[in-house]
């Protein structure tokens, strides 16, 4: 209620009349910002951060942090304010969303009629603690990612023209995409398979491990370092591959809705992407499913598992079940 609160009040306050903040980012003459942008004498990126952070906070906020910490690390604070508070709200709005659907509108269909159990209220509620607490450290990475973007330490750009049109557009993204998704495969198949990293930091997101304690409030119920890993490759990869801004920043909170969808235990047939269906087993059996968007990299390196429709309810169809091997040993990767 406090997250949607100051936010209401601040949007509020954004529509009076107030200081103005520069939209030569979006408004002025794309040529000259680049030409400005390659003497280091104009930065879109933080000219952009800027009026998004005057559209989601007070403008006293970020006066009081610039005031407090200086200039660059008043800037920092504000944004990461700011993304602390459009995550929580993203994770919030989602969730609910998907929670009013599934668990109202149509509860009858994918649960009563099928004689599913419901996630008891105790479940939900440790959801949306752990995943709060997470947010206050995982809003971090964006900020991060802004410093190395705005510094010139990554191949990001602003703007279409810099990279030659929407062709190399296209072509850049298409493999910056597959790029991420195999680096992603490969973190969270190394946070199972590393059993240092499986106690310590992933084993908390897999208690949820039936179709009973998966809820969408489960999205992002993780240890925040989990979180940070397996965004990483969104930011390491665009040390080596150019990568649009807004796209970019786009993709960063899709995860969230992404994360969102697949923690439903609901079932469709999704194939070529990582449906709910294939990653409700990856918490039912731990080994297998590992991708985030598609389903290429599991079926590629052996680890791609067709799920069972008894998986929505383990309390019936108990033999089907046992005979998928539930296996004990959460640390130890059997495809290796």
């Amino acid at each position: 209620v406090l997250i949607f609160l100051i936010l209401f009040i601040s949007v509020i306050e954004c529509a009076l009349p107030g200081p103005h903040h520069s939209t030569k980012f979006w408004t002025g003459d794309v040529s000259e910002n680049i030409a400005q942008a390659k003497n280091d004498e104009y930065c879109p990126i933080r000219d952009f951060n800027r009026w998004v952070n005057a559209l989601f906070l007070p403008d006293w906020v970020g006066l009081y942090l610039e005031e407090k910490f200086g200039t660059d690390g008043g800037y920092y604070a504000t944004t990461y304010l700011r993304d602390f508070l459009t995550g929580s709200a993203i994770y919030w709005i989602m969730a609910s969303i998907w929670h009013f659907g599934i668990y109202v509108v149509w509860v009858k269909d994918y649960f009563l009629n099928e004689k599913r159990p419901l996630p008891s209220n105790t479940i939900i509620l440790d959801q949306m603690l752990m995943a709060q607490s997470a947010v206050i450290l995982y809003a971090a990475l964006p900020v991060l990612d802004s410093f190395l973007m705005e510094n010139k330490l990554t191949m990001i750009y602003f703007y279409v023209d810099e990279i030659g049109g929407w062709g190399p557009y296209f072509g850049f993204l298409f493999v910056y995409m597959v790029l991420v998704e195999i680096g992603i495969y490969w973190m969270h198949r190394t946070l199972h398979t590393n059993k240092t990293l499986y106690k310590y930091i992933h084993s908390l997101h897999h208690k949820y491990n039936s179709a009973i304690t998966l809820t969408p409030w489960s999205s992002i119920a993780f240890h925040p370092i989990d979180g940070i890993l397996q965004a990483s490759p969104y930011v390491v990869c665009l040390f080596f591959i150019p990568c649009h801004y807004y796209t970019h920043v786009f993709l960063l909170f899709f995860t969230a809705c992404w994360a969102t969808n697949i923690h439903d235990s609901l079932w469709g047939d999704t194939e070529p992407l990582m449906g709910s269906k294939y990653h409700l087993l990856h918490h039912t059996h731990y080994h297998y499913n590992y991708g985030q968007f598609f389903i290429f990299c599991d079926s590629y390196w052996g680890t791609l598992r067709m799920p069972e429709k008894s998986l929505l309810n383990p309390n019936r169809n108990k033999k089907v079940l046992d005979s998928m091997t539930n296996d004990t040993d959460n640390t130890v990767d059997k495809n290796e």
